[in-house]
This record gives structure tokens, sequence and C-alpha cells, in this order.
């Protein structure tokens, strides 16, 4: 396995430590009760985030998202979108982007959604602080935490492994999604916080 700990910023006066995990294998539970700690993992799959919540090793809860990598398709030769998510749309044209199928991709475009959805990812774990889509992109079950929560340490895991530490500029589309993008992004929070 190989773990990798960054330094990501949630707010100006509190920080968690940031891992990336290429597998599953982390015992949240146990890390979280080895270290007396609070925890947030958030798994990004193909067309849904979950984001667990984990204190002293008890579970608070999870949260559903209905955000992942292939929830924008886009044809890596054409380079037009081929697919978009009904809820991804609506949460675009919330924040004046305008995504649809049979559109050539405009990078800045798609990463500026990539951006709102990072947001919505890493503020998820924060019940202080949803962003203005969160309520958006929540799947039906729980739509909140029952106590303020502020991570210490954040996993990432899932695409995460694959795709948080590429800075392929070349080509950020050539699996077909926006995985690449939505990483990087996750990866830039802490410069923009």
């Amino acid at each position: 396995m190989n773990n990798k700990f960054v330094s990501i910023v949630i707010d100006k006066e509190e920080g968690s430590r940031f891992l990336v995990s290429d597998d599953n294998s982390i015992n949240t539970v146990d890390l979280s009760n080895d270290k007396q700690t609070s925890i947030a993992r958030i798994n990004i799959k193909d067309d849904v985030t979950t984001v667990c919540l984990y204190k002293n090793g008890e579970s608070k809860g999870t949260i559903s998202l209905n955000i992942g990598k292939e929830q924008v398709k886009i044809d890596s030769n054409s380079n037009k979108i081929t697919y978009v998510d009904d809820n991804i749309r609506d949460l675009a044209r919330l924040y004046s982007i305008d995504i649809h199928e049979g559109e050539t991709i405009d990078v800045e475009k798609i990463k500026g959604l990539c951006k709102i959805l990072a947001n919505i990812m890493i503020t998820t774990a924060h019940l202080s602080d949803y962003s203005w889509g969160f309520s958006k992109m929540i799947i039906n079950g729980k739509k909140s935490f029952e106590e303020d929560f502020s991570p210490s340490i954040i996993i990432f895991t899932g695409i995460a492994a694959k795709y948080i530490f590429n800075k392929n500029q070349d080509n950020v589309f050539e699996d077909g999604n926006i995985g690449m993008l939505l990483c990087q992004e996750i990866n830039n929070y802490s410069k923009s916080a």
C-alpha cells in the first residue's frame, strides 16, 4: 500500500491531515481509536461518494453524495461530452456553468465544476460549513451528521489513489471522465481555503 500524507488546510484556523490510500486496507475505526482522534473517510467511486465520520473509534454516520468520476463522460478522441448526470447538470447551472452532451469540452469550465464538487465533498465533513450546492448532491438517506465535526485526518480512497497526485495537464480526460480533474481540485483545495 502506498499511503501518502500531505497537509491540507480546511479553514484558516483548523487544519487536517490528508491521507490518500490506494486500497481499502486502512481500518478507519482502529486508526481513530488508536489515535483517539476524529477521521473523515471520503470514498470516491464511479457514480457516488461516501463520507464516513469516525471519532475515537466510533462511527458517527455516513452521507452519500451524487458525485463520482463517471458523472460527466467525455470522448477523449473527439473531446466531446457524451454524458452528464442530471443532478450534476442542475448543480452546474446553480453556479452559472452550462454543460451538455455533444458540447466540445472547455477544460476551464469542467475545472470550475470539479472545484465545486471537491468543495462539497470536503465541506460535508464539517457540519457548520456546507457549500451552496450541498443539498443538491445528497442521495436519499442521511442529510447531516448529529454533531459538529472537524476531522484531524481526512482519508481519501477510491479513484483518489489513482488521480490525486497526477499532474497530467496534456490530456486530463484520457480516461473519458472527470476523475483526474476532480482529484486535482481536491489536491488544490488547500490553496483556495
